[in-house]
């Protein structure tokens, strides 16, 4: 922790070691007051989960008589089942921007500065226990502090820590919301190693802190190992001025060093009178004291806003000024020792009955031993002596075998009144209707079945929602500390991505490319706020994620998706060597290569920058080489398709000057056959006519001469 001077100027009236020490003591009692009855209600749910169920005089009196007290835990199972749902689907801090030099490059980065602290930390463990303390008794705690990286470092790093017994912390109870955010003063008792409070503190008696309430009485933490100090937190408001500076910046007056801000430049802003813009105001100043059984042994002031210890609600109601806190167990408590009375009874009675004996007849089981334990061991024969029985007529009549009688009945009341206790148990627990419960042969779809989850989600959703809200405020705190412990310049910080890979940054370094002196990674600067990402965790996203990236591959998309984010689809898939295969794929993508680049070391960066320099340098002088391969194949491609097409073009000439005088002869031939043709087809036309005109000639000269004959031959009679 930073050993800042204590502020002298506040309105708390303890100041002297003596004072502080019984401001403390007032304040333990205060608490252990207000909290009294509720410690005593959350050690008997503890008690009861854990299964001590029955009543103390009721198990004392029945194991004086020996009678059975039987537990069936299944409120220890309904609380597993709620804590392991909170787990499955932890809540995650997101950082956004809002102002005063913040942007969204560096919220991501002080983002994953948080998630490396809750890695670094195991902070899920300190999640867990506050929220199953939630769950069981109403309310659990846990904080956030500061340590040195190592022994030989200046640095520090925040840290998360559990507080796994929840008694052990005693709040302000004016407090009124649910993290604990608006508490004043806080005090945890705590245990430390004699050894090593000698060594710190040599000169201080080992006296020790002897006051406690219900759940951290002295009486169960006192051993010769260990001595029991008190952390005791406070908020003094200090008395300070505010002045704006004239970058837009507001600072303390306390805080502002007139010759380094000067030297930048810097200086108090003036409104329009000429009137330096300032104005009286309280700041909130954290002080921590550890106190052991007599005084103060050692006493820091902390930077910060809030008290670094966070509450985790259940179950809360204010009635007539009184705050009564309890978890999901409380309410099962009547029920569950219902169910487990009447299950003991039952068997009780069932253990204490006779077991279904043989009825014999006197002499059948003589010289068989079997028969004294046949109800205990399978015999797979049972020999009998037969009897005889003398009639009066003198004849025998042979007694029947033995026989079995009918086993004593589970009574039916006992069993319908631990089925309508199960019941009950599980409609108080949140889960009204389970899958075993169900008709034989009924079949229930998936749709049903997601309905039920989700009612039963609901059925105990505030205290995931509470356990929410704590993380949210823890994200506050830690974005309110992270200017404070991370500020050196130069620094060498890891951060952790979403999907929880590692990067790693300097922090606070001076841009040597810019000429405004600005600052990469500057965790000193920015107003950020808080959003919670819930649901299922990165990993149940990464396998739904891969799902639908195979289902997406076997669209139209799948081919440019495998080339630019191949890497991403193999690194979502759940099998052995699933990133050391996308480790390989991602360089072949721009993306890929420049971030596999910047996870290297800065010489092995520089090295690779030069060989891709000298790449780009080759690959242009190919590019040029290419050009001019193109174009000089261009230029002998064209001359040659020239001289092709001019000896084609000669081709072509002498083949048309072939074909014309083939053509011309062919016509001058065919021209002389139709001229012959013509010729013969009109002589014989001639010849043709002649000779008609011959055939008619000689016809009429022939008639001609028939009409002169018969004009010239004399008539009859002359």
């Amino acid at each position: 922790m930073p050993t800042l001077p204590l502020h002298a100027d506040t309105y708390q009236d303890a100041q002297t070691d003596s004072d502080i020490f019984a401001e403390c003591s007032a304040r333990l009692r205060i608490a252990q007051q207000a909290e009294g009855e509720n410690r005593n209600n959350a050690i008997l749910a503890l008690e009861f989960e854990d299964g001590q169920q029955w009543p103390d005089d009721l198990y004392n009196l029945r194991k004086i008589n020996r009678r059975p007290t039987l537990t069936i835990n299944h409120t220890r199972t309904m609380v597993r089942r709620v804590v392991n749902n909170m787990r499955q689907q932890r809540p995650r801090i997101k950082v956004h921007p809002v102002g005063s030099g913040a942007d969204v490059d560096l919220a991501d980065k002080v983002g994953g500065l948080i998630r490396h602290i809750e890695t670094r930390s195991d902070g899920a463990i300190a999640y867990d226990v506050g929220g199953e303390s939630a769950v069981k008794i109403g309310w659990g705690y846990w904080r956030i502090l500061s340590e040195y990286v190592d022994e030989k470092s200046f640095e520090q790093e925040l840290k998360l820590l559990p507080i796994r017994n929840t008694f052990t912390v005693y709040i302000d109870p004016a407090a009124q919301m649910p993290a604990g955010e608006d508490m004043d003063w806080c005090i945890i008792s705590e245990m430390m190693k004699r050894s090593e409070y000698e060594r710190k503190y040599p000169k201080e008696n080992e006296t020790e802190w002897r006051e406690g309430a219900a759940g951290d009485e002295f009486k169960d933490w006192e051993t010769e190992e260990q001595i029991r100090l008190a952390e005791y937190f406070r908020i003094a408001k200090v008395r300070d001025t505010l002045v704006k500076l004239t970058d837009g910046r507001t600072v303390y007056g306390s805080e502002f060093d007139k010759g380094a801000f000067a030297t930048a430049g810097i200086s108090i802003a003036r409104n329009l009178e000429g009137k330096e813009i300032r104005r009286p105001t309280e700041r909130r100043q954290l002080q921590w004291f550890r106190i052991n059984g007599t005084t103060v042994v050692q006493k820091v002031d902390l930077p910060g806003h809030w008290i670094p210890v966070i509450r985790c609600e259940g179950n809360t109601l204010d009635l007539n000024g009184q705050v009564r806190r309890k978890g999901m167990v409380a309410d099962m408590m009547d029920t569950a020792r219902m169910y487990n009375y009447w299950r003991t009874c039952e068997t009780e009675m069932i253990a204490l009955a006779p077991r279904a004996p043989f009825i014999t007849a006197e002499g059948q089981t003589d010289g068989h031993p079997e028969w004294r334990d046949a109800n205990q061991k399978p015999y797979s024969t049972l020999t009998y002596k037969p009897t005889w029985i003398e009639q009066p007529d003198g004849s025998k009549v042979p007694l029947p075998p033995p026989l079995r009688q009918e086993p004593v009945a589970i009574p039916a009341g006992f069993v319908n009144a631990a089925e309508s206790a199960a019941k009950d148990l599980m409609a108080l627990a949140g889960m009204p209707h389970e899958p075993g419960v169900d008709k034989p042969g009924e079949v229930i779809s998936g749709k049903a079945l997601e309905r039920r989850q989700a009612l039963s989600d609901i059925g105990h959703f505030q205290y995931y929602d509470n356990q929410t809200r704590a993380i949210a405020h823890t994200g506050r705190i830690l974005l309110d500390l992270i200017p404070h412990y991370y500020r050196e310049p130069g620094r060498i910080q890891r951060i952790v991505n979403p999907d929880g890979t590692p990067e790693v940054l300097t922090l606070n370094q001076m841009d040597p490319n810019s000429s405004e002196n600005k600052i990469l990674n500057d965790m000193t600067v920015g107003r950020y706020d808080v959003v919670m990402d819930t649901g299922p965790g990165y990993e149940t996203k990464r396998l739904e994620g891969a799902e639908a990236m195979i289902d997406l591959l076997k669209t139209p998309l799948g081919e440019p998706v495998a080339k630019v984010g191949a890497d991403l689809v193999v690194r979502n898939m759940d099998f052995a060597g699933a990133s050391d295969l996308a480790d390989r794929l991602a360089p072949l993508t721009p993306q890929g290569l420049q971030q596999t680049i910047q996870q290297l070391p800065k010489q092995a960066q520089g090295i690779v920058t030069a060989m891709q320099q000298q790449l780009q340098q080759a690959q242009q002088v190919i590019q040029g080489l290419q050009l001019e391969l193109k174009y000089k194949m261009g230029v002998i491609q064209t001359q040659e398709q020239a001289e092709t097409q001019r000896h084609l073009l000669t081709e072509e000439t002498k083949r048309a000057d072939v074909l014309t005088k083939a053509q011309t002869a062919k016509e001058d031939t065919h021209v002389k056959a139709q001229a012959s043709i013509a010729v013969a087809e009109i002589g014989a036309a001639g010849k043709l006519l002649d000779t008609h005109l011959a055939g008619k000639y000689d016809k009429e000269a022939k008639e001609a001469d028939l009409l002169i004959a018969k004009a010239t031959k004399p008539k009859s009679g002359d």
